[in-house]
């Protein structure tokens, strides 16, 4: 057996690395001693979907505040098997982004995310709960080793966490490829492997006494571990991608960006040399003047946007068509399984205000939006139809309920029109009451409803003033999270999350709270559609969409059914959910809709 130690503040962890069999013993005494445990593996990469193409999990770590114990899983196939005998045996696993390696321990190990989620506690979940601030907003971040630089230690962060930078140095390979061939007892991953579990079960001990205590009560935490179960599920599932749909249109993206290249040619060698492309339009006479951080001259799509030239046309255009390719297209098919189904990450608690963000093979929220151009690449599975069902003016709706504003709860009860009201108060068209509508509850202002809409500053200010003037309770609310964000430094919402706000821009409080408020009402249907069973059909939530592959013949059934269940009344306010059926690809669904428009 390999032993390892290391010091954090004067503590020393001790990590048993088994080489034998023969180590097993202690090891088994070890998880039987401690029915809670620090969990973590390591493997060859993320896509965890491809074990049968050579994705493994290496290592497998537990351990406890002052000891851990590596397993080389891929080493010894007795280690495997006490692996799985600790992960079953242990009544409590501590684990940072534990959906992750549930979903390792699923395809690698034969544990069903069924087994293993009733008993995880993911550090993730109570970071959020604490402080969900990204590192660049202010905050600790949520990555661990943002976390254990803030809450644990600095140099435990820079030496342990940071130290697979340093070890793909050695082996000359960039960071995510050292992955696969760093030698299983090299020591220095043995270490940073050793110490995870010890990372995890330390940041918890630390941040759950510090989840505030409305939260607890209000049950954030079990709700959160549910919810970050059934994206899991969603995950599992996947997507299948229409093959031939994707090529054509790469066929088509590559022969644009081939085209708009050539044009660039007559001027640089590369679009993508932000040098070169300065030195061209200097010598063209162009004047340039706007600098990076760095302090050198910009190339970026303001800079392109203000000049008028034949390179300027052609550097946007080609950029822009090589960055649909790959981004959409290569992506999902590269991302593939041997199925023909790509797995969405799906981040169930993300952004300051948790709402739910899309990565990975299925980048869903930057898809273009109202066509199918890149959803026509997503289908049901056989013999199913593609479903949407989002909920109607969410936002604007929980504002309403919350502000108690009678002008906007009138509207909604009586099927006023609310966008016409704005802008009758306004004198403004009814599209840009709207958009000021959408603005103010996504925390836009004037400005931005001047470039959106493209109407005049004065215009603009006015369609805001309407609204302030004609949903005076909605200015009461708004004051009232504002004092409270500039008192306390952030607010409660309503399901008892804690959102910081920083106090130079309490004015964002209202903003914060209906999003968060109207992300937790799109959790609340996931949970409710996973408790009807209905999750085995469910592809991708997306904000206030969740889109299906329903069978056929039960489409319109469970259509109604599921939409049933997502529609929500907050405080006599109904926010309705309506489903939309389509053929057998996603974007035949907005193909639909747009027809009817």
């Amino acid at each position: 057996m390999l032993k390892l130690s290391y010091t954090i503040k004067r503590q020393t962890v001790r990590i048993n690395v088994c080489e034998t069999p023969w180590d097993l013993d202690r090891f088994i005494d070890f998880v039987e001693a401690n029915p809670a445990l620090g969990w973590d593996t390591e493997t060859t990469g993320l896509d965890w979907w491809n074990a049968d193409r050579g994705f493994r999990v290496r290592h497998v770590q537990f351990g406890n505040a002052h000891e851990s114990w590596v397993l080389p899983v891929e080493y010894n196939p007795e280690f495997v098997a006490a692996a799985i005998w600790a992960i079953r045996k242990a009544r409590i696993l501590i684990a940072h982004n534990g959906t992750f390696d549930q979903h390792v321990s699923e395809a690698c190990l034969g544990i069903p995310l069924e087994e293993i989620a009733p008993k995880l506690l993911d550090t993730k979940i109570f970071a959020h709960l604490v402080d969900p601030r990204a590192v660049k907003e202010g905050g600790p971040g949520l990555k661990l080793e943002e976390l254990t630089k803030h809450y644990i230690d600095l140099t435990l962060a820079e030496e342990v966490k940071g130290s697979m930078r340093e070890i793909a140095k050695r082996y000359k390979v960039k960071k995510e490829d050292i992955w696969p061939i760093v030698r299983t007892f090299d020591p220095e991953f043995l270490l940073y492997s050793g110490m995870d579990p010890v990372i995890a079960f330390r940041l918890f001990h630390v941040l759950y006494p510090m989840v505030p205590a409305r939260s607890r009560r209000k049950g954030l935490i079990g709700w959160e571990h549910r919810l970050a179960h059934v994206t899991a599920k969603i995950e599992r599932t996947g997507y299948l991608v229409d093959e031939a749909y994707a090529e054509m249109r790469i066929a088509e993206l590559l022969a644009e960006e081939t085209k708009w290249l050539a044009i660039a040619e007559q001027w640089v060698e590369n679009v993508n040399s932000n040098q070169q492309l300065v030195v061209a339009f200097q010598k063209l006479g162009f004047k340039l003047t706007k600098r990076t951080k760095k302090g050198n001259l910009a190339m970026d799509a303001e800079v392109l946007d203000a000049i008028d030239h034949p390179l300027a046309e052609a550097v946007k255009k080609a950029t822009k068509a090589a960055k649909w390719r790959k981004t959409w297209f290569e992506n999902a098919l590269n991302g593939r399984d041997s199925q023909g189904r790509v797995h969405p990450s799906v981040n169930s608690i993300q952004a300051r205000t948790a709402r739910m963000s899309i990565t990975g093979s299925v980048p869903a929220q930057t898809f273009p939006s109202g066509d199918g151009y890149v959803r026509s690449m997503f289908l049901a599975e056989e013999g199913h139809v593609s479903v949407s069902i989002d909920f109607g003016n969410m936002e604007l709706r929980f504002l309403a309920a919350e502000s108690r504003d009678p002008v906007m709860v009138d509207a909604f009860l009586n099927g006023k029109d609310l966008h016409q009201i704005t802008a009758d108060a306004a004198k403004v068209p009814r599209k840009v009451g709207k958009m000021g509508n959408f603005l103010i509850v996504f925390g836009g202002g004037w400005k931005a409803l001047m470039e959106q809409a493209g109407v005049t500053a004065t215009v603009a200010k006015k369609t805001i003033e309407a609204f302030g003037s004609t949903y005076t309770w909605v200015d009461k609310l708004a004051k009232k999270l504002s004092q409270q964000a500039r008192r306390y430094g952030g607010i409660y919402t309503v399901t008892g999350r804690w959102l910081p706000v920083d106090r130079d821009r309490a004015y964002a409080a209202l903003n914060y709270y209906i999003q968060s408020g109207s992300r937790d009402i799109t959790a609340r249907a996931l949970l409710n559609l996973d408790a009807a069973g209905l999750t085995p059909y469910m592809r991708l939530p997306i904000h206030d969409e969740i889109v299906f592959s329903f069978p056929k013949g039960k489409a319109k059934e469970l259509t109604e059914k599921a939409a049933r269940i997502m529609e929500f009344t907050v405080k006599g306010v109904l926010i309705p959910a309506e489903g939309e059926i389509g053929d057998r690809s996603w974007g035949s669904v907005l193909d639909l809709e747009d027809s009817k428009h």
